[in-house]
């Protein structure tokens, strides 16, 4: 069970409000007296059983780095919550926010032998963080790293599992505007390899979401994902219900969902078809820590 309160974090002056892509927008609504999206980070761990030093983890990254300087995706897939961190330099070769920093951060909880790639021009990486990774029953064995893609007439990323073995290709994105480029955004969602040209793609461009900020369509290696960028406060909890999250942070937003008006947020899902019908593999939402 959630502690009552305890995973409340309140806004202060001169919070930063940015989306996953650590891009800036101005708060939809009053910000005093809300909440942080950390908050639902602390629910979400809170909600999973997550033990103390994961927890801990996440307060070391934010103490070292700053404030609002993490993007967290809490995710769900096959009934069970995991936990990913997200980190964004775009001076890429000349970055502050780089793969050693994070790691120096996570040292007192988490160990990592991968050889360096710090004359790689990756804008951004990513890992995983779980029980067994933050208590040294295993070490970080796979960081993922996004480089930029250029010449392509459409803004994009090209994402690399970092392994002991080397990088290997994982997952292409692609960014459209949600509201000027919907006919693009349907055309690149069709042209994929699990979907008949029958399909309704409504099951994956969902009617209630279309009008957030920017929409990323994936191509990975099994099957293909779609992100909603920006979405109001009421449109996660859409989300929730609709992806099937658990009843009890489906609850505690609903309660204090007036508490989140003031922020965007971004929601993805990893999805296949089966018997004509989308079927979610795993979704996932984000924000800044």
């Amino acid at each position: 069970m959630i502690a009552d309160a305890a995973w409340m974090e309140p806004t202060q002056p001169g919070d930063h409000y940015a989306d996953y892509c650590q891009w800036p927008y101005d708060p939809p609504a009053p910000t005093g007296g809300k909440l942080r999206q950390s908050s639902l980070l602390w629910a979400a761990l809170d909600a999973a059983g997550a033990h103390p030093n994961l927890v801990a983890a996440c307060r070391e990254l934010r103490r070292v780095l700053g404030p609002f300087r993490t993007v967290y995706g809490v995710k769900l897939q096959g009934g069970r919550l995991s936990f990913e961190f997200y980190f964004y330099d775009y001076a890429r070769l000349d970055r502050d926010l780089s793969i050693p920093k994070v790691l120096a951060a996570l040292s007192p909880y988490v160990q990592c032998n991968l050889p360096p790639v710090e004359q790689r021009p990756y804008f951004m990486f990513s890992l995983d963080l779980d029980d067994a990774i933050v208590t040294g029953q295993s070490p970080l064995a796979e960081i993922d790293v996004y480089l930029g893609n250029p010449g392509s007439t459409v803004s994009s990323g090209i994402c690399y599992a970092h392994r002991a073995e080397g990088l290997e290709l994982k997952n292409f994105y692609f960014f459209f505007d949600a509201r000027s480029e919907q006919r693009h955004i349907a055309d690149k969602v069709a042209a994929s390899a699990h979907l008949d040209a029958s399909f309704d793609l409504d099951q994956i461009l969902w009617p209630e979401m279309v009008d957030c900020g920017v929409i990323v369509v994936a191509n990975k290696r099994r099957h293909d994902g779609i992100y909603f960028s920006r979405i109001r406060s009421t449109q996660l909890g859409q989300f929730f219900e609709r992806a099937g999250w658990p009843a009890e942070l489906r609850g505690l937003y609903a309660q204090y969902a007036r508490r989140f008006d003031h922020l965007l947020f971004d929601i993805g899902i990893d999805y296949a078809v089966e018997d004509g019908g989308a079927v979610i593999l795993k979704s996932a939402f984000y924000g800044l820590l």
